[in-house]
């Protein structure tokens, strides 16, 4: 009988030594399952940690890029104008400079005779090729300076219904300063010196609004309020008109981005060389420019609105053969830069209008 008891014992222990082993591997088994688990979720954990305490998780900015279809669309649309004029390059595939570039060879263009300066505002694409580049400024020093007179006349430093004498104004041609002081009686008002420095890009006038300035070795000094080139010639040099699409790239967007202040001379602007320089290819577009002529220069600051707005300053040098002993206007260097208006706004239309 005893030695039956202790087999039953037995058994009864053995049982439950693998009853409670069966417990701990349960609990084990259950202790690891949950550690891995929240081994595997780290991210999950930290996002629900931050969002308790109102923490917002930024996504990375998306580059803004027309698709490759939506390019193509246009080039398609496009295409016979782009094939009339000569001008069918490579538009959506190739950057803004290569296409510039592409251009030049084509023509034979040195590419130390062009810089330019582009800007699209509202998506904050900016393209360049020799934006530093000392280049003659013609006479496109009179948009700054227009826009330092109304400057002061938002100041109330000067009054837009006066009539200011012009018989001393300094003058670079005697015959015209004397057809000015001819034609106007001796004096004439800011708005009068605003539009024939503008819509004629007249010199007289100019030296007229430089003089309201305190004379134009003054207001030299003051084109920085605009902005300056990061190479060396910081503005426009006075002692031999040198400038950078760097320094008017900063002008133009400083225009654009006032246009309420300076609505009267963007008007004047808007007049100037009706289908002319920006225009001649581009007739349909609402265009506000400021060319600019002298010697070997010819250049071009423009606002082009096309569906996207742009910004751009294209100054050039010996086009069609030009030289500093040029006393007019070189009619294939002339065509050369209308060209290139052209071949930037298209780069424009097929890459960066509808982007914003």
């Amino acid at each position: 009988m005893k030695k039956k008891e202790h087999v039953c014992m037995g058994v009864a222990a053995s049982v439950l030594a693998i009853f409670v082993a069966a417990l701990l591997f349960l609990k084990n088994s259950q202790e690891l399952k949950k550690a891995e688990t929240l081994e595997a979720k780290p991210s999950q954990a930290r996002q629900t940690s931050q969002a308790e305490v109102g923490v917002e998780v930024e996504e990375p900015e998306k580059e803004l890029v027309k698709s490759d279809a939506d390019k193509q669309s246009v080039m398609d649309t496009d295409y016979d104008r782009m094939g009339a004029l000569g001008l069918y390059y490579d538009y959506a595939n190739l950057s803004l400079v290569e296409t510039v570039q592409a251009y030049m060879a084509e023509f034979g263009i040195d590419p130390s005779q062009v810089a330019f300066s582009y800007k699209n505002p509202a998506t904050g694409h900016a393209f360049s090729m020799n934006d530093t580049e000392p280049m003659t400024a013609g006479s496109t020093y009179k948009m700054p300076l227009n826009m330092l007179v109304v400057d002061e006349v938002a100041e109330g430093k000067l009054s837009l219904t006066e009539r200011f004498d012009i018989t001393q104004t300094d003058y670079e041609y005697r015959f015209e300063h004397d057809a000015y002081v001819g034609q106007f009686n001796g004096a004439m008002s800011i708005p009068d010196m605003q539009e024939y420095s503008l819509v004629y890009s007249e010199n007289t006038p100019a030296y007229a609004l430089a003089e309201r300035l305190g004379g134009m070795d003054k207001a030299y000094t003051m084109f920085g309020k605009y902005g300056e080139s990061k190479g060396e010639v910081k503005t426009i040099r006075q002692e031999d008109n040198k400038t950078t699409t760097d320094y008017y790239i900063q002008v133009l967007e400083y225009l654009y981005n006032n246009q309420d202040k300076y609505a009267d001379i963007i008007n004047f602007m808007d007049q100037s060389f009706t289908g002319k320089y920006y225009e001649t290819y581009l007739s349909n577009l609402r265009i506000v420019q400021k060319p600019g002529y002298v010697r070997e220069a010819l250049n071009v600051d423009a606002m082009v609105f096309e569906e996207s707005p742009y910004l751009v300053a294209i100054y050039t040098r010996y086009l069609g053969g030009s030289t500093e002993e040029s006393d007019e206007i070189n009619g294939y260097g002339y065509m050369q830069l209308a060209e290139l208006c052209y071949v930037i706004n298209q780069w424009h239309r097929v890459n960066e209008n509808g982007l914003a």
